[in-house]
């Protein structure tokens, strides 16, 4: 998976191209990195504050109200598997077919970049998308992670892809029309095409597209989230119907210090601290389980916000206060590490890459997060793998502030 292939149109358009004749089918992806975290921009001297949600309305806006008609729908009667999805950092349009890989292009390219913004579409489109939303509404780890977001980052930087009722019934074609602007041009998105075609002709038919693309240019400055290190709210409660009481404990890290291939190789050091100090050969969890704290596994979380890693830890428990001080005592006590555990994983890791051959969907999106998140344009080798040492885990691990944290708990 180490040959694939980048080539940069004049416009800052980055295609990322790895064709593999073994392949039947071909997956197409169309990336703009303007996702739920792009709230905040100056669009040709006009300072934006969006509220959440923009991102996900836009997508679907895209999908269902562009030129030619919804996509999703005119590539699926061609047998073609195809969707759109929003995250926090990028929006994607994408589909994975075995023919009429020319016409798909095409049709997602056209569907993305011709659209027509007006206030009756937009608002034929809340309806479902508030639907969405109420169907979230009885979940209550949608509202503890929205509880996390504002205890740790502050309302102000708070972060909802989907938004609430509230943001969608608020939203504005204008606002809407803004995001578009600020973030859907070629230098801010990426394409990323893996299987079996004919190169040249994929290449020639993006190149041919673009240069026929008439797009009114804008000056755009994207305003950072203003983070500090500190966390909002060190304790929450959470009233919402439960079995029995949750707790968990949210910390917020700064990687600043770290560079992009140190925060990819920290996912796995990540990985590995739990397991170590969380899994269920842990001696913390041992104790748990034998005072009857908690019967079930620790469910832990790694999310990258910006600079930031945002780690929680939690579980179903009999007693809230003792499970939140022994996860608390064994983040900053860090007494026992594991090289056993570490090779283990090392283990895993290098046989997830070995059977990622089996689909071309599991080798792309590995790449796919190493470009957006990490700048890093490459794929994980075994030799990478290989490269992890438990000194460079044990320092790196210990080297990170678990001081600033949230404690949330869940109950009745």
């Amino acid at each position: 998976m180490n040959n694939i292939e980048t080539v940069t149109l004049d416009n800052g358009l980055r295609i990322f191209l790895y064709k593999d004749k073994r392949r039947h089918k071909t997956f197409f992806t169309y990336i703009t990195l303007g996702g739920g975290q792009r709230k905040n921009f100056i669009l040709d001297g006009t300072k934006y504050h969006l509220n959440d949600g923009l991102a996900h309305i836009l997508e679907h806006y895209i999908v269902e109200c562009n030129n030619n008609g919804n996509f999703i729908k005119k590539l699926g009667k061609m047998q073609m598997s195809t969707n759109a999805e929003t995250s926090d950092i990028y929006t994607e349009y994408y589909f994975q077919a075995v023919e009429n890989i020319d016409i798909g292009i095409k049709t997602i390219l056209d569907a993305v970049n011709n659209v027509k913004f007006n206030e009756e579409n937009l608002n034929k489109l809340k309806k479902p998308i508030i639907q969405e939303i109420r169907n979230r509404m009885d979940n209550k780890f949608y509202h503890l992670n929205k509880m996390v977001m504002n205890d740790v980052f502050g309302e102000e930087n708070y972060i909802d892809v989907g938004g609430d009722i509230k943001d969608i019934e608020n939203a504005t074609i204008d606002e809407v029309e803004a995001l578009y602007n600020a973030c859907y041009k070629p230098d801010n998105q990426i394409i990323l095409i893996a299987g079996n075609f004919n190169k040249e002709n994929v290449i020639n038919i993006i190149k041919e597209y673009f240069m026929n693309l008439k797009r009114k240019k804008h000056h755009v400055e994207i305003i950072k989230n203003n983070y500090v290190d500190s966390v909002l709210k060190k304790k929450d409660v959470l009233n919402f119907p439960t079995p029995k009481e949750y707790r968990e404990i949210a910390f917020k890290i700064n990687c600043s210090k770290f560079t992009n291939k140190e925060k990819l190789n920290l996912e796995f050091y990540i990985s590995c601290f739990f397991s170590t100090f969380f899994g269920v050969t842990s001696t913390l969890y041992k104790e748990l389980v034998k005072k009857n704290v908690i019967t079930d596994i620790m469910n832990c979380s790694m999310r990258k916000i910006d600079n930031y890693l945002l780690i929680t830890i939690g579980n179903y428990t009999t007693n809230g206060d003792i499970l939140s001080k022994k996860i608390i005592d064994t983040v900053k006590s860090m007494k026992k590490f594991n090289t056993t555990i570490f090779n283990l994983n090392k283990k895993d890791f290098i046989m997830e890459l070995i059977l990622r051959d089996e689909s071309i969907f599991k080798m792309i999106n590995p790449f796919i997060t190493n470009v957006i998140f990490y700048d890093y344009p490459y794929i994980d080798t075994l030799e990478d793998v290989y490269n992890l040492t438990y000194e460079e885990y044990v320092a790196t691990i210990k080297s990170l502030d678990f001081n600033n944290y949230t404690d949330i708990s869940i109950i009745n």
